[in-house]
Order: structure tokens, then C-alpha cells, then sequence
């Protein structure tokens, strides 16, 4: 069995504990999708909603492409005020890293019991958590690092690949979800509202290959960070072996 499945207790040990952690993220994803379908209204708005939300879990659609979209044709319509608008659009396209995240994260085990990649993602992290239990500040780096990745749309919903990441670096998955959760809700109703006040042209930017770039240097950076102290821990270990 797993380290992840035995951070959890009694219940989450057994099969259908398994199949809890499984199943349900996709009965709360239900849940949200019929509550949507009953409080956003018209109709209209609802479907327009829900196609965002559909887009956002399938690259090369993210949510400097989405938001824009959903909001312009919200705004078009006429059907609220700036803030229901933003408000709405913003927190059901973050619910998608919210919930994905949350499915990865609790199941990620599962990923794990793949060869070379299940092997690499373990040893990573289990170096990584070593790492941030003996010093606070790689903590705090690695968290900033996880939320800033959501906060930079990159293609597709954003919590699949921090939530590898997060665990990758040592995050644990509570503190892994929670910069997920700080990232997205940053970074959507941050789009939503340049969407809306000044339209899809400064948005542009985040289309480029410098923002995007600069992303990805930020999660590099903490990739190689956690690198370096692995191989350096191996080579001075060896050494005094």
C-alpha cells in the first residue's frame, strides 16, 4: 500500500475508503453543475457558464482564453451587474482546479503505481517533504511556487499540473490543495475583472510567450532548487558511505 493511502485513517485504508476518495469528487462536480443549473438564470447564462466550464478541462483552452470568452458573452447579454458577473465567472472556473485538484491529490496513488514515472514522483517527493521539514523557508517557497503556477494561465485547467507538482517538490496534500485553491481564485478573478473593465486586449498578454515563459521559470526554479539539494544530498552521502 501506498504512502498516500496510508496518510489517511481507518476508513480511507479500506477499498471502500478507495472508492470514496474516487468517486467523490465527481458526485461534488455534480453537485455544483445542478446547483448552477438552479440558481444561475436565465437559462442562458446557465449554458453559457457551463460551456466555460466544459472548455476549461481540455487544452489548448486555459483560463486566459475562457474567462474572457464567457464574461464578453455574459456582458453582451446584459444578464448581470459587474460584480455577479465577475463574481460568478471567476469562482466556477476556479471550482475546476479546486475539484480537479482535489480528485488528483487524493488519488495521485494511484499515478504512483506507474513505472518510472510512479518511481520518480515518490522518490521526489518524499526527498521534498524531508527537505521542508527540516527547513521553513523551502516550505514557504514551494507553496508560493505551487499558487503561482494556477495564477499563470497555462493551457487546460491548472490544477492537474500543480497538483503533481506540489507533490512532487514535498508539498503534503492539504498544503498542496490550498495553494491550488489561493492560486486559481487569485488569478480568475483577477482575469475576469481585466475582462470585463478592459476587454480581451491586455489579456493578450497572457497569451505570449514571455508571461508564459516567465511561468515556467518560476516552476523550473523550484524544480531545480529541490534538484540540487537531492543531488547533493546523494553525492555527500555516497561519500561517506
Amino acid at each position: 500500500m501506498s504512502q498516500e493511502v496510508d496518510e489517511e485513517d481507518g476508513f480511507y485504508r479500506t477499498i471502500w475508503g478507495k472508492l470514496f476518495l474516487f468517486f467523490n469528487p465527481f458526485l461534488i462536480a455534480a453537485l455544483f453543475i445542478y446547483l448552477l443549473y438552479l440558481i444561475v438564470v436565465p437559462r442562458g447564462a446557465f449554458y453559457t457558464v457551463s460551456s466555460g466550464i466544459s472548455a476549461y478541462f481540455f487544452p489548448p483552452f486555459g483560463k486566459e482564453s475562457v474567462i474572457p470568452l464567457v464574461v464578453g458573452r455574459l456582458t453582451q447579454r446584459g444578464y448581470y451587474s459587474p460584480l455577479v458577473t465577475i463574481t460568478l465567472v471567476a469562482a466556477t472556473i476556479a471550482y475546476v482546479d479546486v475539484i480537479t485538484s482535489y480528485f488528483l491529490l487524493w488519488n495521485l496513488y494511484i499515478v504512483e503505481k506507474v513505472p518510472v514515472i510512479g518511481d520518480w514522483i515518490r522518490k521526489f517527493r518524499d526527498f521534498g517533504a524531508q527537505k521542508m521539514s527540516e527547513k521553513a523557508w523551502v516550505k514557504k517557497i514551494a507553496f508560493v511556487g505551487v499558487a503561482l503556477f494556477v495564477v499563470v494561465p497555462f493551457q487546460g485547467s491548472g490544477g492537474v499540473g500543480a497538483s503533481i507538482l506540489g507533490r512532487v517538490i514535498g508539498l503534503n496534500k492539504y498544503h498542496a490543495w490550498l495553494a491550488i485553491i489561493v492560486g486559481s481564485f487569485s488569478g480568475c478573478f483577477l482575469i475576469a475583472t481585466i475582462s470585463y473593465y478592459v476587454g480581451d486586449t491586455v489579456l493578450k498578454t497572457f497569451e505570449s510567450s514571455l508571461v508564459q515563459g516567465i511561468g515556467m521559470l518560476v516552476v523550473l526554479g523550484v524544480l531545480f532548487t529541490f534538484l540540487y539539494f537531492f543531488f547533493k544530498n546523494r553525492n555527500h552521502t555516497e561519500e561517506t558511505a
